[in-house]
């Protein structure tokens, strides 16, 4: 099981500046890959713009969007960007996509939000199109694996038609397994060679220092959600013990790598995570 770690470009107050730093520090101890998430309208960094800062100060370690929202941009806007960032990390980045659930960013998108999972699909084909034609595309590189995230049965058939793996959401473990074996029965069904990568994604903060910041933010990020938003505070991995347990029941499921998202911008919580499970 691969671990890995995100940038808090999210957390509403986190510098720019401890978006590269983090990327560093993640690098020396020892994450696989470091990961940016992204929200148009909510307080924080463009996910391309910090994996591209990160690219310049790390030599080592992935790179990847856990994930965007694709049908915000276009398709052809959307593999340049990513071809770009491809080359920049030199082969490290991993575009992870998903249709998006949020209507107020497709609004300040000015892009329609009911069709989106039509031309989510069309995205999906045209990238895997362009996988391996840059030379006559105008791309700098070629276009970067790519993943699709959700957890619906669109998510899992878009996965296995046109992408390189799947990610889950940041949800219970028991709650995305099951989805583990239809991703490789969809992976079959399409005649696709191998087997799809699976990453999971869940948050986590570390210290009672923090303890109060942290379940402030995820209670306003899911501030929509009105009364479940306080069930994501309470089931938000806290304690190395916990952590260990979540990251031991994902490998049971069969994912590949976990994806911890920070609800904290300090950088003692990259340390904390890698000593709760790196060390």
């Amino acid at each position: 099981m691969k671990i890995s770690i995100a940038f808090p470009n999210t957390i509403p107050g986190a510098s720019g500046r401890l978006q590269w730093q983090w990327a560093v520090r993640a690098e020396e101890r020892g994450f696989s890959t470091v990961a940016a998430t992204h929200r148009l309208r909510y307080p924080g960094h463009e996910p391309l713009p910090v994996l591209a800062a990160a690219a310049a100060v790390t030599s080592r370690i992935g790179l990847s969007t856990n994930i965007l929202v694709a049908p915000l941009t276009t398709a052809e806007v959307l593999a340049k960007e990513a071809a770009t960032l491809a080359s920049l990390a030199e082969g490290r980045f991993v575009l992870g996509l998903g249709p998006g659930v949020r209507s107020d960013d497709f609004t300040a998108a000015d892009r329609a939000y009911g069709g989106r999972a039509r031309v989510f699909e069309e995205q999906l084909a045209e990238l895997a199109r362009l996988r391996g034609k840059d030379g006559d595309t105008g791309l700098p590189g070629p276009v970067p694996p790519v993943l699709v995230g959700g957890l619906s049965e669109h998510a899992v058939r878009r996965a296995a038609r046109w992408a390189d793996g799947w990610t889950a959401p940041g949800v219970e473990p028991a709650l995305v397994a099951p989805t583990v074996r239809r991703v490789h029965e969809e992976w079959a069904a399409a005649g696709r060679e191998g087997r799809p990568r699976l990453v999971a994604l869940s948050r986590f903060w570390l210290g009672e220092d923090v303890a109060e910041e942290a379940a402030g933010f995820v209670r306003d990020y899911f501030g929509v959600l009105g009364d479940e938003a306080e069930s994501f505070v309470a089931k938000t991995p806290r304690s190395p013990e916990r952590i260990r347990e979540q990251i031991a029941e994902l490998a049971d499921a069969g994912f590949d790598e976990v994806v911890f998202h920070p609800t904290a911008a300090h950088l003692s919580q990259v340390d904390r995570l890698a000593d709760a499970v790196l060390s």
